[in-house]
């Protein structure tokens, strides 16, 4: 996700609090997400990245696939999640809309998108 970051940086106090995913191939850990449940019945997916040389190979789309498939059956009310603006599209492709929120942070524009479960 963050390849030249510092792992201590990367590391959340949430993070154990959170389910993560990561999916493999070849015994090759190649794309991970994590989600993480809020008070609203909803969930956040955070941290969602893979490797560059697996990108644009359905990977990442067959993760959060899964994992949104997980959290209806959990019951989750909404999956979101602080999207890039440079992915809205890729969002889109799996049922998420635009939020009227949007934020810069360290340069780079999100805007939230969420899907109804």
């Amino acid at each position: 996700m963050y390849p030249l970051m510092l792992l201590k940086k990367l590391q959340l106090e949430e993070d154990e609090d959170g389910i993560h995913f990561g999916l493999f191939h070849d015994d090759k850990l190649i794309s991970v997400v994590s989600c993480f449940e809020k008070e609203d019945g909803c969930v956040q997916f955070r941290k969602f990245a893979t490797l560059k040389e697996f990108q644009h190979q359905g990977f990442g789309t067959a993760l959060l696939t899964y994992i949104m498939a997980f959290a209806e059956e959990q019951k989750t009310k909404k999956i979101w999640c602080n999207a890039r603006s440079t992915a809205i599209g890729f969002y889109q492709k799996l049922g998420l809309t635009e939020t009227d929120e949007k934020f810069t942070r360290d340069g780079i524009d999100y805007v939230i998108m969420e899907k109804e479960l």
